[in-house]
Parts: structure tokens; sequence; C-alpha cells
């Protein structure tokens, strides 16, 4: 700010671009809300006059360009922001003027992130609270959901089992997303309503079958709705009004079965947005986060606010979304835009990012009914190639090519484009910071593009425009014409479009593959991380460790041959693709199990539709025996039980329709399928283990899920090899005795939570033994100062936490042998606002920061556990061995809610194998 106007200034490499806000000065005492955006060389401000007899005025932007050709601001994690002025340590650019502000500032955000401005990592001078900023009054009761997070709130103290009503407002352009969610324990009752593209949908099940229904509109027009849900025993009405119109849409589902009530049970959570990462929920729900708004939530009469809820991420206060610059498309769809004029010196720039590489980024055509003839701007990845054509009318299509060669656009990650109509009839195109490529033009005319096209085409311009739809899969943002920014929530059409969305687009990691006990340079790579480069040593005798933190005790865990470990994930399995025309009329399995749980899916084979199938699964530590003929299902189980960790021999032989199933030649069950169809017609593809992530059925119940279990000696009446699948996926080695537990075999980690805030307190407890005097136990941190972490060091276990003024640490050291002496041991570290606790084997030591203000860890990050991911900052941590032994009994607490941590539900898995720990050698 000079003499009262604010300016907005910034410098990508090219040179300073400046553009002040005449509209408005600032230095009259009221609060005003400052907007600055940039987008390539285009800088853009606004100011808003909150209070005073201006407040209201919607301001007219201001912009500017910065000198060509660089485009992109080159900073990291390790760039300062500074607020209020600069230090005096640091230099400023010539450009800046001042370096002080006197005032108040609240509300800051940073690419839409709010900062917390008490939560600084360094400050100077006398800073001080100041009375809050003038809040809209139309966001009481309403918030936002970004898409990535949930709110969980607790039933209504008043329940009728039998009636129930549910009230909100929603506002959103997701197309697919859950917007509540209710369901007992057991999961034989619940009730859910979720957008199903664009349209709303409701199922529920009172313990006797489903009733769902779907409204025929889409309602994700970004316009406020108002829904009811009244559900009356066995029938539920949903009633949607678009607020603006007052037009109303109304459906029925009725539930089958008998059952009246939907017995949720006093402690029983509600969600709304989506659901936590760690927990079972039907099969029937999306599992898709919603990204919008709710207002005026109500449950039974019971009126709820998400913000007091003790468990959400992800939501804020007040609904915004207007001005939304980003869409996304993971399935064919588009998005169209009101039109523009390509004429001289008309510019057009965008961003985007994919994973795939040919797709249509941008059409523009011209003529509302366009044809062969009518001029187009296209943007297309052609097989990795960036192809860019004007069409003016006449003659033939002009293009410039930019190929893979130079460099792949398809790698996930940002790339922008820059067009412009040049004098004397050319283009020029530029990618990134590459240098510009130029083409000629038959003519200087301006083209009226009438329509514009973002991810792909509608069915009827496609057959109009004799163009083939191309659909784009990934996101584009920042459209923006001659220095004015498209507004993407004020869209013409569109169709599975996610506008205002873009998932991580990051490269996709590798499946992991459990190493096999020869693969020691990974051990040693893992290990420089942390260690001092040192002379290389003679070469190790074959099976000796060269890692110089192994517990003098440590032994080779004892792996089972030819045998095969599922359950690490819930699809965890093996895929056997087999000549279906033999089984028809017989079939005979036969494997052996051992497995200690009380339920899992050990195989099962399928017709396209599901009509014919056959599945053997555990339930309540029995073997049991599906299958259907195609007239009728029928079922039984082994009333023996083999859930016992012992081996098991299974065998099921099928004639016609008759079927066997016997465990260990002494117990049988047998079974005859309904009615006279005596043919099995399935797909010739068997799955052992469990099913893959986009394969589901609906016909054997809810034990859907991988056995935790081991299967070896797999036969059929032909030849089937378990060391030669068709495909696997996460699919373990067996120990010759195990106990409960998850496995870290010292080269990776496990990714448990998406994103965790640490906050003031926080509770952590745990189990480990171990093999290695170093290694990560636990760590979350954010990209600044932040962090939390638990990790074995040189034989010490020492828990850090640092809120951003600096590390805290308290230290255990164990006596004797250490934590090299293969028992368990127990750890509970406590966070309590500055002062942090740690007790091991019910040892107790303690450590506080002298800095008593500074008591919030400020993360929204990932909790890794047994290491993390190269290229990933842990400010509190020590060391980035990964751990190598077993862990379990993983729980996280926090205001009196305690989340246990299921390792096989990770969201990524590198290196460990869940559930499944080698038993300590007596």
């Amino acid at each position: 700010m000079r003499k009262g106007k604010v300016s907005f200034l910034w410098d990508v490499g090219s040179g300073v671009g400046k553009v002040e806000y005449p509209h408005l000065t600032i230095h009259d005492g009221s609060w005003h809300r400052i907007e600055a955006y940039r987008n390539g060389l285009n800088g853009t401000i606004s100011v808003y006059p909150l209070e005073g007899t201006k407040a209201g005025m919607m301001p007219t932007p201001a912009s500017a360009n910065s000198p060509s050709a660089y485009t992109i601001l080159d900073v990291d994690q390790n760039a300062y922001l500074f607020v209020g002025g600069i230090l005096g340590t640091v230099k400023k650019a010539d450009a800046v003027r001042t370096t002080t502000f006197t005032g108040c500032m609240g509300e800051t955000y940073l690419d839409n992130k709010p900062i917390g401005l008490w939560n600084y990592r360094e400050r100077q001078g006398d800073c001080k609270g100041c009375v809050v900023s003038p809040q809209r009054s139309d966001s009481e009761g309403t918030v936002q959901l970004d898409g990535e997070g949930y709110a969980a709130v607790g039933r209504p103290t008043r329940w009728n089992p039998n009636i129930s009503t549910v009230t909100f407002k929603f506002r959103t352009f997701s197309s697919e997303a859950l917007l509540m969610y209710l369901a007992t324990t057991d999961m034989k009752d619940f009730m859910s309503l979720e957008l199903s593209e664009g349209k709303v949908k409701v199922t529920f099940d009172l313990g006797s079958g489903v009733g769902t229904a779907t409204l025929p509109s889409r309602h994700n027009d970004g316009r406020w709705k108002s829904l009811t849900m009244a559900r009356n025993k066995k029938q539920a009405t949903v009633t949607i009004v678009d607020i603006d119109s007052g037009a109303e849409e109304k459906i029925v589902a009725t539930s089958q079965g008998s059952a009246t009530g939907l017995n949720l049970k006093e402690n029983q959570k509600i969600y709304f947005g989506g659901l936590p990462t760690i927990g079972n929920y039907r099969s029937e729900v999306t599992l898709k986060r919603y990204a919008g708004c709710l207002g005026d939530i109500e449950v039974s009469r019971t009126p709820y606010n998400l913000l007091s809820s003790s468990d959400y991420t992800g939501v804020t206060k007040g609904c915004s979304i207007e001005n939304l610059y980003t869409v996304s498309f993971s399935k064919p769809g588009y998005m169209e835009l009101a039109g523009l004029s390509f004429a001289l010196a008309t510019e057009i720039s965008l961003s985007f990012s994919t994973l795939t590489d040919t797709g249509t980024i941008l059409l523009a055509v011209g003529g509302a009914s366009p044809s062969s003839q009518q001029p187009y701007l296209s943007v297309m990845l052609n097989k990795g190639s960036l192809e860019v054509l004007v069409f003016t009318g006449s003659h033939s299509p002009r293009r410039v090519i930019r190929r893979p060669e130079q460099g792949i656009l398809h790698d996930g990650r940002e790339h922008s484009l820059r067009i412009e109509r040049l004098a004397g009839r050319s283009f020029a195109v530029q990618v990134d910071e590459e240098a510009k490529r130029e083409a000629g033009l038959p003519n200087d005319q301006p083209m009226s593009l009438e329509r514009l096209f973002l991810g792909g085409i509608p069915a009827e311009v496609e057959q109009t425009s004799n163009r083939a739809n191309v659909p784009f899969q990934g996101c584009i943002w920042n459209l923006m014409v001659n220095a004015v920014l498209s507004d993407f929530s004020q869209p013409v059409s569109f169709e599975n479009a996610e506008i205002g969305q873009c998932p991580n687009l990051a490269p996709i990691q590798p499946l992991p593959v459990l190493p096999e006990e020869e693969e020691e340079p990974e051990e040693e790579k893992e290990e420089s991380k942390s260690a001092p480069p040192t002379p290389a040593p003679a070469t190790p005798s074959p099976g000796l460790p060269t890692v110089s933190d192994s517990c003098a005790s440590a032994v080779p865990s004892a792996v089972l041959e030819k045998a095969y470990q599922f359950g690490l994930t819930r699809n965890s399995h093996m895929s056997f693709a087999f000549d279906d025309t033999k089984v028809r009329e017989r079939l005979i399995l036969e494997f052996e199990l051992r497995t200690k749980e009380e339920s899992g899916l050990v195989l099962y084979m399928a017709r396209i539709n599901h009509a014919d199938f056959v599945t053997i699964q555990v339930r309540e530590g029995q073997v049991c025996l599906g299958y259907d003929l195609g007239h009728g299902n029928t079922s039984g189980c082994v009333p023996f039980s083999i859930n016992d960790g012992n081996w098991h021999k299974i065998r099921m032989s099928r004639s016609k329709q008759r079927a066997v199933l016997m465990v260990d030649g002494r117990y049988s069950k047998q079974m005859i399928s309904p009615k006279k169809a005596d043919l099995l017609d399935v797909v010739g593809m068997l799955y052992v283990g469990g099913l893959p992530q986009n394969y589901t059925t609906k016909r054997i119940g809810p034990i859907l899920y991988s056995i935790n279990g081991c299967i070896r000696n797999f036969k059929m009446d032909f030849n089937l090899d378990m060391a030669a699948p068709t495909s696997s996926h996460m699919v373990g080695r067996c120990f010759v005795s195990t106990e409960t537990g998850t496995y870290f075999d010292g080269t990776g980690f496990l990714k448990a939570v998406a994103s965790y805030r640490v906050g003031l307190d926080v509770s952590i407890e745990l189990e480990f033994r171990t093999s290695r005097t170093s290694g990560v136990l636990l760590a979350v941190s954010n990209q600044a100062n932040d962090g939390l972490g638990l990790e074995i060091n040189q034989g010490k276990l020492l828990f850090h936490v640092d809120n951003g003024a600096g590390r805290i640490t308290a230290e255990h050291q164990p006596e004797g042998e250490g934590f090299c002496d293969g028992k368990w041991h127990s750890v509970t570290a406590n966070k309590l606002r500055h002062k942090v606790e740690l007790v091991v084997d019910g040892e107790r030591s303690q450590a506080e920061s002298p800095n008593v203000r500074s008591n919030i860890c400020d993360t929204n990050d990932p909790i890794y556990v047994g290491g993390y991911p190269d290229g990933v900052r842990q400010a509190a941590l020590s060391t980035s061995t990964s751990f190598r032994g077993c862990m379990r009994n993983l729980k996280i607490t926090k205001a009196s809610k305690t989340m246990e941590v299921h390792f096989n539900k990770a969201l990524e898995i590198k290196g460990a194998q869940p559930l499944s720990c080698p038993a300590a050698a007596a």
C-alpha cells in the first residue's frame, strides 16, 4: 500500500509486473478485502469495501501484464511468506518500496488455503490481536466441503427407529459424491443420500433388504437446492426443491422384507460429505467425497452445525462456489463456455495436467450450428503430441505440433499453454516456458467462435461438425482470454465435469512388491538416506546382513515356500484364466487354508451378470460354499471351525446340481441347487483370496473382502499354478509361524491416514518388536516446521513435536539389550499443548517447550507409519531409516475420540505386510 492505494507486484523471471488498484483508498479505518490473482504474465487485483458507505460495492478489477516470456513462479516449500512486513535480514526486491504495515489483518488465504496468522514461524515487532473482521451475514449454519473431507455428528438423542427425517440445503457441481451416510455397527441397517451422475439417490436397508431410488433430473447445477428425506417405516420419500425457481421433484423408495426400523444406537455416527479413510461401509455407497456447500442440516428435527463436530476435516464456514477456475474429467464429458472472437492480438492461455496421452483439451467452433466449413480452434493431445489447429473457414487448417520427444506432457504434472493471434497472418503457441512455435494463416480476418468446449464435445456437436469426440482425462484450469479469467461456475452446459475440483495427478506409484530375501541392496539404499557416506565395504558373504544397525540377535524370518498370504488389503487377490467349458457340468476345487479370522472371501467365479456363480467364504469361522446355476442360490457351511491358525484341507466337488464341501476329509456338507438347471455358465476367470477393486457382486452378501490367511496347494480339474497367476494384487509371503501384527521389511512405509491435524493435543499408542537399532515408527508433518515424529535412533526411543517454534523431544533409553531383545514393547506418546510425554513399557519421560504460546501443531498432512516416501519432508524426525520388525495396536486419540488404525486399509503400502507377523524365535 502506498498513499492508501493497494498495488500488486510480481516477477517470474522476465521483469516486474505491477498493477495498482485505482478506484479506492483503504487508509480510512474501515475493513476491506483484497484479492490479488496472477496467471502467467497477467496480474489482477480487486478491493472490496466491507464497512462504511461503500460496503457491498462490487469492484472493477484492475489488471496488467509483466514482460514476456517467462510465466512460472519458481518457489518451493523452503520459500518464505511474509505478512505485514519483511524481516530486516531478508533482501527485498527493488520494486517493493514499503517494508512495514500498520493496521489489522485477518481471513488470509493463499491459493484458497487459509493461513493461520498466529501460527507464524518467526516475527518481529509488536503484533497484537484485533477486533474480528466482518463476516458474511449469509454464512451462519452454512459450510463448504473441499472434496477431500467429511464431518461426523452424533445421532439425535430422540430417535424413533420407524420414522426418520433428514433435511438440508446443498449447492454443488459434483457429479458423484456422498451427501449423507449412517449405519449400525454390523451394517445391517443403513441409509445414504448421494449424487450419482448429478442425480440425487437414496439407498437404505432396515435389515431385511435394500430400497433405492434415483431422481430423474440432475441437481449439480451450482444452484441452491433444498432436500428433504422423510421415512415412515419401509417407505422413504425424497423431495428436492430448487430454491431460486421453486421447481419441485419427488421420488419414493421402499425397502424389501418385513423390517421397519432403522436401529441406530446413540453412540453411532452420521456422516456428511464423505467417510473416514479407515472403516467398514456398505458396498452400495460411493466413497467419493463431496465438494460443495451444505446448510440448515437437521436430522429428526435436531439441527446440526458441522463446525461444532469433534470429527471433521476439509470443512470451512460459508459458501463460495462462484469464480471457479478449475475443471476435471475422470470419464468422458465436456464443459461448454461462452464463445470468443479470435482476432488479431487475441491471447488465449490455460493450464492442464493429465496421465493420458490423447484427448481434446479445448475446441472452439464457429456458429450455433457447427458445420464442416465453420472456423474452429482445436487444442488436443494426440499420442503424446500437443496439436493446435486453426481453421479460418477457408483453405486448409494450419497447425502447430509439439512432439513428446521435447518432453512428456502426460506426466500428471502442471503444464501451461499460450496461443496468440499475430499480425502478418500467423499465430504462435508456447508450451510452458519453451520457445514459441509459429504457423501461417490464410488471412488476418477475425474468427467468430461462438461455442467453446473443454475436455470433449457433446454428441450433437460431434455429428454436426464431423469432428470425432476424443475425451480428455485430467484437469484444466485458469483459462484466460485476453487477460480475462473464464469463470467455470457459469457454464453454458456440462456433463461429467467436476467443476472446481482437480485431483492430484502425480505419477502413480508402482504396486508394492514384497522383496525376496536376496534383495539386500534395497536396504542398503534405504540406509543411505540417514548415514553419511562410507568407503565401500568388501563384498559381503551371501545371506549375511550388510546394514550396520541390525540387532546382533536378528535372524531372517522363516518363510513357507509355495504358500501365499492374502488379506493384506481388502482387495488382495490372485486371478487365474481357465476354459469355462470344463466346469459347465462338473467342478472340483481343492486347497489348504490357514487363518485365524472369523470371515473373508476365499474364491469366486461368475457369469458376466453374476446370474451363475460359485464362491467359497469363511463365515463365523466356518467354511461355506455358495453357488447358483441360473435358477436360484444354494449355500451351506461345514459345521466345523477352521479359524484356529492351523492348516486345513478344503475340497469342493460339484456334479450338475449336486455339490459336496469337505474339510480335512472328515467333515462335510451336501447341497443341491433348486429347479432343473444343472449347467454352470461362468466367465473363465477364477479369483482366489479376494476380488479386484473395480469388480464386485451383490450375490454373496457383505463378505467381499479378502480373507486374512494363507492358501497353498490350490488345484482344479486342470492345471493351476499359484506361482504363475494371470494377475496378482497385494499378495504376500506366508511365515512358518505367525502372530498378530504387521510386518515391515525395512524398505518402505504405510500411508495410514490421508490428512491429519495434530492441533493442541493428541495421544498415540502402539506396540512394536524390532530387529534394528534405528527406524521410523510414525510421522506427520507439514511442509514448514510443524510436525510430530516417533522413532528409534541408535537404540533410543524419541518422541518429537514441533509446534512451529522449535522441536520438543522426550527420550527413553532402554536398559540391557534394549529393543533388540525380540520382545514386544508398548509405547504411549502424548502431546499436551507445548508439553510432550513418552511412556515406554511403563517408564515415563517428559519435555516441554519454553514457548508456552506456541502450542498448536498445524498439520493437515498424511500420517506415515514405519517410514515415509522419498521427497516427503518430515520436520520432527532425526532419522529417515525405515522400520524393520512388527507393529500392532496403533491407536490415535483426540478429544476423547479414539481412531484404531487398521494397517490393511492403508492408502499406500510399500515394503510392509499387514495383519501377518513372523512369530518371535523361542
